[in-house]
């Protein structure tokens, strides 16, 4: 880690560091501090007059000191950019801290400057994040950025789609072989890099199981810790796109039954001799033919009673009627 311009100890420094909320601790090349600005008694609980003169590793949990110090150390040589070590409050309670350290000059001697983020507010709105992640009945998945591997999924999403967690985990969506137009899939993960969002996009989904969902996906980038990744959240419409589509073949199978009365509507031109249609062509074909070709019913082909006395006059029924 290259070092910061040293610290210079004026009034203008002073008067930064004592109106931001941020923990600046300074001590001398032993680690004792010589200066803690209020944003430190704020968040660990210690009067100033009990600040001086600490070590720095002190502020830290015991059972983390060690750790601690070999930290510091690797921060100095330029090997680790920060330390993710929590601070202890005077009440035992641990503060999560992120802490980077430089060294600088106060008043005329160098010294130790430690710049300590407080994580409290941010961890518990990603604790929030989380429990609302887990608990939505909208399957939702987390990929990083730039490699787009699975790195959280919540139930709803792995019960839509029939995975367990140590399936999908470390994975990319090609290997899960998930979308099914892998072009469209493309396009959207391009306009939420570019664009940093997507709304209400309908993808075609593979279960596990082979069976094609239908969703509507939302997106964006979010960030944590200087690192960003994907967030989608798929609306499953695959049961709403079934019924419309369903819908939509009675409308074609109502609009074809209308064309169909339609054409049998009005005056139809027939023999009246042989009893022949004359269709819209000119064409003159058989009656059955020509309403079984107009409405899809099917004749039976008998001979009625009038029929049979004036074809067969000679036939005589079993009763002995003619």
């Amino acid at each position: 880690m290259g070092m910061a311009a040293p610290v210079v100890g004026d009034e203008n420094f002073r008067a930064l560091v004592e109106s931001i909320s941020d923990i600046v601790l300074i001590g001398d090349l032993d680690g004792r501090l010589m200066y803690a600005n209020p944003a430190t008694s704020a968040a660990l609980g210690f009067a100033n007059h009990e600040l001086l003169g600490m070590h720095i590793l002190e502020l830290h949990p015991e059972y983390v000191r060690q750790e601690a110090a070999a930290i510091l150390g690797e921060m100095f040589t330029g090997t680790r950019m920060s330390c993710p070590l929590p601070l202890s409050h005077k009440s035992g309670m641990l503060v999560p801290v992120e802490t980077r350290v430089w060294k600088g000059v106060w008043n005329g001697a160098e010294c130790i400057v430690g710049l300590c983020r407080d994580l409290r507010m941010e961890q518990e709105a990603l604790q929030k994040f989380d429990r609302l992640f887990r608990m939505n009945p909208a399957p939702m998945a987390v990929s990083n950025m730039p490699g787009q591997e699975f790195i959280e999924v919540n139930e709803a999403w792995l019960k839509t789609l029939g995975y367990t967690a140590a399936e999908v985990i470390g994975k990319r969506s090609p290997e899960l072989n998930l979308f099914v137009d892998l072009d469209e899939q493309l396009k959207v993960a391009t306009q939420l890099r570019e664009t940093g969002s997507v709304r209400d996009v309908e993808l075609r989904v593979r279960s596990k199981s082979g069976r094609v969902l239908v969703g509507l996906f939302s997106g964006e980038i979010i960030a944590n810790q200087g690192k960003s990744y994907f967030l989608t959240v798929m609306n499953d419409i695959t049961a709403r796109k079934a019924a419309e589509a369903e819908r939509h073949e009675t409308i074609r199978e109502l609009r074809a039954a209308l064309a169909e009365i339609r054409d049998l509507q009005g005056i139809l031109p027939i023999c009246a001799s042989c009893k022949k249609v004359r269709d819209d062509t000119g064409y003159w074909e058989q009656v059955e033919s020509y309403v079984s070709r107009h409405t899809g019913a099917q004749f039976s082909h008998g001979v009625c009673p009038d029929c049979i006395k004036t074809l067969y006059p000679d036939f005589q029924r079993p009763d002995g009627t003619s």
